[in-house]
């Protein structure tokens, strides 16, 4: 298996974490509209390598998802294992 890097991780998780949204019958259509935006947003960081990437909006976009999302147990699983490949997320 290739090694991926922190970037590809964390893309990875932004993927899953896009197809649970939209999978779960529980979150609201408004939540769902509004987190795939703010995801789509988030995603563009990653696609930079770390050294490109603005430690402040990864930081509070991934904040404002943490804010959105946490209370939906998959998706706050999700979230927390991004902090492990980003050294900008607290």
């Amino acid at each position: 298996m290739p090694e991926r890097s922190d970037e590809e991780m964390v893309l990875r998780l932004i993927k899953q974490t896009k197809l649970l949204i939209a999978t779960n019958d529980e979150i609201p259509i408004e939540t769902k509209l509004q987190s795939q935006g703010m995801l789509k947003e988030f995603e563009a960081h990653f696609r930079h390598p770390q050294d490109e990437q603005d430690p402040d909006a990864v930081r509070g976009q991934y904040n404002d998802l943490y804010i959105e999302l946490s209370e939906y147990a998959d998706l706050e699983a999700l979230l927390l294992a991004m902090r492990h490949f980003s050294p900008y997320i607290d």
